[in-house]
């Protein structure tokens, strides 16, 4: 959208928003009121305006009314215009979906106001209520749908919608926001306690954004805005303290490929009555602790598989990967605090079946079992946990205490077809042990690139009727080795060598001759894979010139374990983060032999590059009858920062450059 446009469109909106409560405003905010909104919609533009946008927010506002218990009932309305014919079909129908144990959800009233100026009251008599679609949890959340007229270009909706409970971010992939029927009364995770993180941007533009909170004056709360700026205000109004933060003109999120999670990204605010997180590590013991009792089938499954190990290192990894590689990831709902709390191990070992909290604690049972000191953890996979201890959590793990006080962490959920005991793609997150005690916010460990190695070893032969023939040998640790363990498990074995071969990618007729490759399930050592390959017609040219690329660099097999290196870095400049897979660390050595006759006149120029997030060295020797070289370059961040990634696109770049770079020969005769 352009400046001019801007200014003059939504300053109108503002000063008429402003100018009609400003007169009677002398306290807390409160919902706009009809006028207003037609004063909004008369002034809102159309898509032009919007840089062609689908539909903009006109209004977003929510007040939310806090109880002692904990409980909350937000009143929401959003004022929705739309603005194409893709904002039409992304509008014709509302719905709402929840867990009927944690929220209720009132459709309060559906308008249309046409274009042309009418105002069509949307019957709620047609809504439904359904099991909503669920895939791998099966928690009972059910929907509600309501079917909306044909809408056109120039129409706005009004929406106002009721929810009454607490939103547990363990839901968060089964989005909490429910309607009626649920069986029993609410109750918050932590009775007493109230916890949100409300995002101020989405993928459309907001003219305006309130979110305004009604708290017992006597219930304090903590609170900070990340990712930005917002206006915020506080007011007493008699028995409740209102905490209101809005903002204006808010743009659409930036589509960016790989970009770092949005809660990272974009401007929000974080709020807790809960005074530290001590507190949340010391409830989250309590609810959970009765659930870890062994039975005499568990002992004896721990006996089993432990049997002849020495090491605690090597009791632990057995357990982990047991767990792992025999408990299903699938859930299943066994009460109203589903959400929060662990089923119990014995359930868990006769079900072989739970999601990540609850094979986290069939490793607590496991372990404890044992003798370790062992609790369940809460973490958050995929974006930052911030200081307000607020729940931003959306995963569990397993630690143990060691004897030194110090804390090792677990991740099961994880492990399958995996070497390691915590992800590589989730390093330095934010996790708090669950014990009697209570523990502090803390981090994963950082994983170094050396720690995610792909190392390629090649001889190859190029034959005077330039024919290539080489061996390739790989060594996986990290990422890499999880990531090529689990393609190969998921691949039926008949259908291997074909998998194998449609990644090879040094030629288009590259054929796979001979390969070997590490068992998914031998957790010794890091991944290794073995291949004899050939290609014809890999030396190119006539008369007394032959060309040839560097066989290595067109990396064979990347997109199993190196999918990085088909990343767009295109953009010359991005406003977010770019989220890799993990810290690399890519190491190429060959030797490629030319035929007698052959002279190697040009080989590609040496490179040297280091920056905060990326590096690269590479140096060609050309020998007699023979070039070698070595490559390596160096990921050091798995979310690179806006203002490291132009150091990462010239690493990239380079690389690219190098793969498409030829060796220059010249025959005798």
């Amino acid at each position: 959208m352009t400046r001019r446009v801007i200014r003059r469109g939504w300053v109108t909106i503002v000063a008429t928003v402003i100018g009609t409560v400003g007169a009677v405003f002398a306290g807390p905010p409160r919902p706009a009121t009809e006028d207003e909104i037609r004063g909004m919609i008369e002034t809102a533009g159309d898509a032009k305006d919007f840089d062609d946008a689908a539909l903009v927010y006109l209004l977003d506002e929510a007040d939310v009314y806090v109880q002692d218990s904990g409980l909350a009932t937000t009143e929401l309305c959003q004022v929705i215009k739309i603005l194409t014919d893709a904002g039409v079909k992304s509008q014709s129908r509302l719905v709402e979906e929840f867990d009927p144990d944690t929220y209720r959800v009132t459709i309060k009233s559906v308008r249309i106001h046409r274009k042309d100026g009418d105002v069509e009251n949307v019957p709620l008599s047609s809504l439904a209520t359904q099991p909503a679609p669920q895939h791998m949890l099966y928690w009972g959340n059910q929907q509600h749908v309501l079917s909306l007229p044909r809408l056109r270009i120039g129409d706005t909706l009004e929406i106002r919608i009721s929810k009454t409970g607490v939103n547990i971010a363990y839901l968060a992939d089964s989005p909490a926001a429910a309607d009626s029927p649920g069986d029993g009364q609410l109750e918050p995770p932590m009775p007493g306690h109230w916890f949100e993180v409300t995002r101020f941007q989405c993928a459309y533009p907001i003219v305006s954004k309130r979110y305004s909170v009604r708290m017992p004056k006597d219930k304090p709360v903590q609170y900070e805005v990340y990712n930005g700026e917002l206006k915020s205000s506080l007011w007493f109004d008699g028995d409740t303290h209102v905490y209101t933060f809005t903002a204006k003109d808010v743009p659409p999120v930036q589509d960016e490929p790989r970009r770092a999670a949005l809660d990272d990204s974009v401007t929000k605010v974080v709020m807790a009555t809960v005074p530290d997180w001590p507190m949340k590590s010391r409830w989250f013991f309590e609810v959970n602790d009765g659930q870890f009792e062994a039975d005499d089938a568990i002992r004896a499954r721990v006996a089993e598989v432990t049997q002849g190990l020495e090491t605690d290192e090597q009791k632990r990894a057995a357990l982990l990967h047991w767990v792992a590689d025999n408990i299903r990831y699938c859930g299943t709902k066994r009460g109203p605090k589903e959400g929060f709390t662990l089923h119990t191990g014995i359930e868990t070992f006769r079900d072989r079946m739970g999601v990540c909290k609850d094979i986290a604690g069939m490793l607590v049972t496991m372990f404890r079992a044992m003798g370790y000191d062992s609790q369940p953890t809460l973490t958050m996979a995929g974006s930052r946990v911030e200081a307000i201890p607020a729940d931003q959590f959306n995963h569990t793990v397993t630690v143990i205490r060691e004897e030194n006080g110090s804390f090792t962490l677990y991740d099961p959920t994880w492990a399958p077809n995996s070497c390691q005991i915590w992800s590589e793609r989730e390093p330095l997150q934010g996790v708090v042990y669950g014990t009697p005690e209570g523990q502090d916010l803390t981090r994963s460990r950082y994983f170094t690139p050396e720690e995610n190695l792909v190392s390629w070893r090649s001889e190859s032969t190029i034959g005077a009727d330039g024919a290539l023939s080489a061996r390739l040998e790989a060594g996986l640790k990290g990422y890499a080795c999880t990531a090529i363990r689990r393609y190969i498990n998921r691949c039926p074995v008949p259908e291997r060598r074909a998998m194998f071969e449609g990644a090879l990618d040094v030629a288009a007729n590259a054929r796979l001759e001979e390969f070997d490759y590490t068992d998914p399930y031998d957790y010794s050592h890091g991944a290794e894979v073995t291949i004899e390959m050939s290609a014809d017609g890999y030396g190119a040219g006539d008369g007394n010139t032959r060309l040839f690329r560097l066989p290595l660099l067109s990396h064979p097999l990347a997109k199993y374990f190196l999918p990085e290196l088909s990343y767009s870095v295109d953009a010359e400049k991005r406003k977010y983060g770019m989220r890799l897979r993990a810290t690399r660390l890519v190491r190429y050595e060959e030797t490629v032999k030319v035929p007698d006759g052959w002279t190697i006149e040009a080989v590609p120029e040496a490179k040297t590059m280091d920056s905060g997030s990326a590096s690269l060295t590479f140096e060609a020797t050309a020998g007699d009858g023979e070039v070698t070289y070595r490559l390596e370059m160096s990921i050091k961040n798995q979310i690179v920062p806006p203002e490291d990634y132009a150091g990462l696109k010239e690493v990239m770049d380079t690389l690219n450059a190098l793969s498409d770079d030829w060796v220059v020969c010249s025959v005798e005769g």
